[in-house]
């Protein structure tokens, strides 16, 4: 039987799931909606985690570095005059540009090196925000460009776009790994010589994933500061973020699509 052939029914189940969720908000206090929120932000976490280490071999300490642009660059465009959920989106992408030239440095570093180099970089990023009063220094900012919605507005818009950026980059995650792609990045994770010596394009292959797992977590980060409407240095860059993936995926089942998610609820 061709492998293909199951892919519909978990299409049909996984965008059913996604219409019943978006209805939430209709049905449910923000009290509710600020907890599956919260749950959306941790299963972006974690499925970009396991992409990067479970499917791509690079184990990261330091993906908080992503999680921390992607908050302080919302706050920066809404100062500019961005609206507040656009700057969201727009953060997430931003943290993969970022990514670009911080690839050219890490990956200069393999195994435990990798690990610690992308600690070091989440720690320069903390240093410089820390040391910008325009941001609020060690202090922090608010968010103060989602005042002008409603609290209840605001909470379900926050909601749907959490729902929504977490359901697109699973997606794209699952697109990623059911191509040639995904079989390059497993064959660097088992073996990377090997896989360079039988013609795998190593660097582009990382560099996809590397720029994903930024994306996704910078969408966290600005999901985040949208959801609790303030951001400090010291806990959106802490390592603590890392220790909450890693947690999950290992839970949940490293390598594996649906493991992060059960991480992430349990």
């Amino acid at each position: 039987m061709p492998q293909s052939e199951p892919r519909p029914p978990i299409t049909t189940a996984s965008v059913g799931t996604v219409v019943v969720l978006a209805i939430v908000p209709f049905w449910f206090g923000p009290g509710t909606t600020e907890k599956l929120t919260e749950l959306f932000v941790l299963i972006m976490l974690a499925v970009m985690w396991n992409a990067l280490a479970g499917y791509g071999g690079m184990v990261s300490v330091g993906q908080q570095a992503f999680i921390g642009i992607g908050a302080y660059a919302v706050i920066v465009m809404t100062d500019h005059g961005i609206n507040g959920y656009l700057a969201v989106v727009l953060a997430a992408l931003f943290c993969g540009v970022v990514s670009l030239p911080t690839s050219l440095l890490v990956f200069r570093l393999r195994g435990g090196q990798f690990a610690i180099g992308m600690w070091v970089v989440a720690e320069v990023f903390r240093l410089l925000v820390t040391n910008d009063q325009s941001v609020g220094g060690g202090t922090g900012r608010s968010l103060n460009a989602l005042d002008v919605y409603a609290p209840a507005d605001r909470q379900a818009y926050t909601y749907w776009i959490a729902l929504a950026l977490m359901a697109v980059l699973m997606a794209i995650t699952l697109a990623l790994l059911r191509s040639r792609l995904g079989s390059s990045l497993q064959a660097i994770r088992d073996d990377e010589p090997a896989a360079e010596s039988v013609g795998v394009p190593v660097a582009r292959a990382k560099r996809v994933v590397f720029l994903l797992a930024a994306i996704g977590c910078g969408a966290a980060g600005a999901v985040t500061v949208a959801n609790t409407l303030i951001v400090t240095p010291d806990s959106v860059f802490s390592v603590q973020w890392t220790a909450y993936m890693i947690f999950m995926v290992l839970l949940g089942g490293l390598g594996t699509f649906e493991g992060p998610v059960l991480g992430a609820l349990v």
